[in-house]
């Protein structure tokens, strides 16, 4: 469930190329790569790679570009 943005020189948000989530069966902190040109709004199932529990990720991208990332177990 994580957040990530950067602000470049003019202090301006700018979307970074992962963000991360937590696994809701072993915990770990999973990263994952960001697509913003799949949409604002994105869904799809994931496996953990430590634990192999599927897991459902969800990225919303804010008007200013920043992307909101969760997931809960499928």
């Amino acid at each position: 469930m994580g957040t990530r943005n950067r602000r470049d020189a003019e202090g301006e948000r700018r979307w970074t190329d992962e963000a991360s989530y937590v696994c809701g069966s072993c915990g770990e902190e999973i990263v994952v790569p960001l697509d913003p040109s799949a949409g604002e709004s994105q869904q799809y199932v994931e496996d953990c790679p430590v634990c192999c529990a599927p897991n459902e990720v969800s990225v919303d991208y804010d008007e200013d570009g920043s992307a909101r990332v969760s997931s809960r177990p499928e």
